[in-house]
């Protein structure tokens, strides 16, 4: 043992070597939004799937000539899908009409376009925000706040699922369950998995007191947020 920490620390070379990994492959990931048209499908070519899907090519050949290996996929909006769900509603980004969807499955032909690609597909859901007032009762009797009006929160002019809620970490883990299920994704990436921006009167207070367990405010908050992400990691893994 002695010998071998004189060798290694007489070469600086050979302790790198030993005891520093180069990384197997280079992370080239990008962004691609659903929500509003923003990136894919353009609002211009909403209802036209032809088009739609043409679009995505176009964009995957551009970003693999610049080398990304791998695309984000906003993949759950605001309480809505982009794939069939039998527990959200499709988003009406791609037909123009909420619930309603293409005659293609779009996560199924991105992760396939990607994969013909090298390109790996992640899956990034909106995970805690459902919507403004408008959206969500664009989705009628199919939207989370008209069907299970005990778990959502509505605050400054939007719904939110309820972190405290123990039907959140449950929905959440049973959506995504069936993604990982049917799908080759090779990622799930969370956004907004967190209460909503400047909490002041936001209406947990008497949540809070029932099922607190003494904990302060900001640690019960923590604890809920926490308690989504472990279930839907153990789903996962599972």
């Amino acid at each position: 043992i002695l010998l071998a920490t004189i060798i290694l620390l007489s070469s600086p070379t050979l302790a790198q070597a030993q005891f520093v990994d180069a990384p197997k492959r280079e992370y080239r990931a990008v962004w691609l939004t659903t929500i509003k048209g923003l990136d894919w499908p353009r609002e211009e070519h909403r209802g036209d799937y032809a088009a739609q899907r043409a679009h995505l090519t176009t964009i995957l050949d551009s970003l693999q000539a610049i080398h990304i290996n791998t695309i984000l996929l906003q993949t759950r909006i605001r309480g809505d899908v982009i794939y069939p769900s039998e527990i959200e509603p499709f988003a009406p980004v791609f037909s123009g009409q909420h619930g309603v969807a293409p005659d293609y499955d779009p996560l199924a032909f991105a992760i396939e376009e990607c994969h013909r690609r090298g390109m790996q597909l992640h899956a990034w859901l909106v995970t805690i925000p459902l919507g403004d007032a408008a959206y969500v009762k664009g989705h009628g009797r199919q939207s989370l706040p008209a069907k299970r009006r005990s778990q959502c929160t509505r605050f400054k002019g939007a719904w939110y699922m309820e972190p405290s809620h123990p039907g959140t970490a449950q929905h959440l883990s049973a959506l995504i369950e069936g993604l990982v299920t049917r799908y080759d994704i090779d990622g799930l990436h969370f956004d907004y998995i967190r209460y909503p921006d400047r909490t002041n009167g936001y209406p947990d207070a008497s949540l809070h007191r029932k099922y607190g367990r003494g904990l302060s405010l900001a640690d019960w908050r923590r604890s809920n947020v926490t308690r989504i992400a472990t279930a839907v990691y153990n789903v996962v893994k599972e």
